[in-house]
C-alpha cells in the first residue's frame, strides 16, 4: 500500500516508483494493486519471495522449544510453497504486467530493466523474486 501511495503522490513527476515487499505482505495486501490499476499509477513492485511467513515460522519454533515440543511442524500454516503461490498471476489479475519468477541475479537484472522501461511508458510491473529463506547472520 505504501508503494501505491508513493505512486499516487509522484504520478506525472517522471520519477519511477519501485517498492520492495515480502511475499507475506503481498498476500495480506494484494488488493492495493487493484487500486494502482484503477488509478492508472505507473509503478514497479518487487516481491522478495521466500515462500513463507518466515517471521511467524521463527515464532512457532521459539514457542515449540519453550513448550518442549518438536519444532518440525513450525512451517504448518506458515509455508507458502506446497503448492507454490503464483504471485505473478495474482498481480496480472489486478492489472499488472508480470513474467515468470526470477531465481538468479542475471534474471533479476533483466526483469528490473524490463520493468523500468514498462513503468517509464506508464505501466505497472511486478517481479516475483524468489529468495532463499531465513535471515542473514
Amino acid at each position: 500500500a505504501h508503494t501505491v501511495g508513493a505512486a499516487l503522490a509522484l504520478k506525472g513527476s517522471g520519477r519511477i516508483v519501485v517498492g520492495v515487499i515480502g511475499d507475506g505482505d503481498f498476500c495480506m495486501g494484494m488488493n492495493a494493486l487493484w487500486t494502482a490499476s484503477a488509478q492508472d499509477l505507473p509503478m514497479m513492485l518487487v516481491v522478495a519471495n521466500n515462500q513463507s511467513y518466515y517471521n511467524d515460522e521463527v515464532h512457532q519454533e521459539r514457542v515449540a522449544i519453550q513448550r518442549h515440543r518438536s519444532v518440525e511442524n513450525k512451517g504448518i500454516g506458515q509455508r507458502l510453497d506446497s503448492p507454490a503461490i503464483d504471485l505473478g498471476s495474482i498481480a496480472k489479475a489486478q492489472g499488472f504486467e508480470a513474467d515468470t519468477p526470477v531465481t538468479t541475479a542475471e534474471a533479476f537484472q533483466q526483469a528490473l530493466a524490463k520493468g523500468t522501461d514498462f513503468v517509464k511508458s506508464g505501466g505497472r510491473y511486478f517481479i516475483d523474486a524468489r529468495i532463499k529463506g531465513g535471515y542473514a547472520s
